[in-house]
């Protein structure tokens, strides 16, 4: 009866320890959600406001060395001057809202609308007539003008925009927040200062890079943006794509050129096959077309475009970064577990569960992996029984009961 007693008090303290660690909150082993794969690292972009491209006194970034035949002066723009003869002046001058540049004892001169080179020769001839004939002058040009540039249309904030002379307009565009979805992109026109209109296919530039295609502007130019017309020239693209919605298309644009210009992908977008539906006379069409049709395939009006996903695999349970992670074909469980950060103290690599798309459960740990599987690695056998006890304070306890015992059978 003894024996019987003393087993009774040691399976109840187990027993008690056990309900108390399963009472604990535990790490969430649900099937969870695919979208944010723990082992990608996402890109940060940090938002500023782009209403104002550069600043009026902080260096100008620029894409190449300014061409004196091609830049054109205008009011903001800084020179420097340096006046030669018995006597040297050096001096700063800024071109004046009017289009002038002051020069201490000689006057003004009006340079605006004058390319760099031609500025150069008229304030030299100003100053050689009128002042200085036998006089060397160098001139340089030390500061790029800021001014404003009206955009209008399919643009997602519409207004002025301050811009350098040296902008283009990809930068307009982004200082304005970009395109409206619905935004003819390749049917820009541009209002010059002299009044004439230049046409401009932006795309030209987003696919191939031409400068054309991006061009610069000067004060009191306009660019207006056309809306495109759903009903005619518009497809809509959805699926695991970070810009779902409408667009619209060139004419006899090719999917490979509409995916290279106008997708935003994400992690999980899987391109090796992409699903059109396509309605003529009423009756929808499935289109399924591969990477190697691309090039070929030319978007209707109406078109759908869907992007599949391209499922991960999950580790679930208790493991230190649990979630969802690329796709590698040949990986076991262990590969997996291991990008999860391996197991906890309190989970076992050697209790773990393999959950495929059709439901199945697999605990077979050599099992090869497939797309959408789900790992959940399961708590221990001792934790379950001990919970977080150490082995000393299970022998304590083991102890304290025998000799509790030997106390009551005196």
């Amino acid at each position: 009866m003894t024996k019987v007693y003393l087993k009774f008090i040691i399976i109840s303290v187990f027993v008690g320890y056990a309900r108390a660690q399963f009472l604990q909150p535990e790490l969430d082993t649900r099937i969870g959600s695919m979208n944010r794969p723990r082992n990608n690292k996402f890109a940060e972009n940090e938002q500023t406001d782009l209403k104002i491209i550069g600043q009026q006194n902080s260096p100008v970034s620029m894409e190449r060395a300014v061409s004196p035949d091609k830049y054109i002066m205008g009011p903001g723009d800084e020179l420097g001057l340096s006046i030669i003869m018995g006597e040297s002046l050096t001096l700063p001058v800024k071109v004046t809202p009017t289009g002038d540049v002051f020069i201490p004892s000689v006057g003004l001169v009006n340079i605006a609308g004058l390319s760099l080179s031609a500025a150069r020769s008229e304030i030299k001839n100003f100053i050689h007539d009128n002042a200085f004939p036998n006089a060397k002058v160098n001139i340089a040009l030390l500061n790029i003008r800021n001014f404003q540039i009206q955009i209008i249309g399919a643009i997602k904030n519409p207004g002025f925009v301050e811009i350098s002379a040296l902008d283009r307009l990809d930068k307009v565009i982004l200082a304005a927040d970009g395109f409206h979805p619905l935004a003819k992109e390749y049917d820009i026109t541009i209002t010059r200062k002299n009044g004439t209109q230049e046409k401009v296919n932006f795309l030209n530039f987003v696919k191939t890079g031409n400068l054309e295609s991006n061009p610069t502007f000067l004060e009191t130019e306009l660019i207006n943006i056309p809306f495109g017309d759903v009903s005619s020239n518009s497809v809509s693209l959805r699926g695991q794509v970070g810009n779902s919605g409408y667009d619209i298309i060139e004419p006899n644009e090719t999917l490979l050129s509409f995916l290279n210009r106008s997708i935003s992908l994400i992690d999980e977008s899987n391109l090796q096959s992409i699903i059109i539906t396509r309605s003529i006379d009423k009756i929808e069409q499935i289109i399924q077309v591969s990477p190697d049709d691309f090039f070929n395939f030319v978007l209707y009006n109406g078109d759908i475009i869907d992007i599949a996903r391209d499922d991960g695999v999950m580790v679930n349970g208790f493991v230190q970064k649990p979630g969802a992670y690329n796709y590698f074909p040949g990986y076991l469980a262990y590969n997996y577990i291991s990008m999860a950060g391996g197991n906890t103290k309190d989970g076992s690599i050697n209790k773990l569960k393999i959950v495929r798309k059709d439901g199945t459960v697999s605990r077979n740990s050599e099992l090869t992996l497939k797309r959408g599987d789900v790992i959940i690695v399961e708590r221990s056998s001792f934790y379950t029984l001990a919970g977080s006890m150490s082995i000393l304070q299970i022998v304590t306890s083991i102890l304290t009961i025998y000799m509790t015992y030997l106390s009551a059978v005196k």
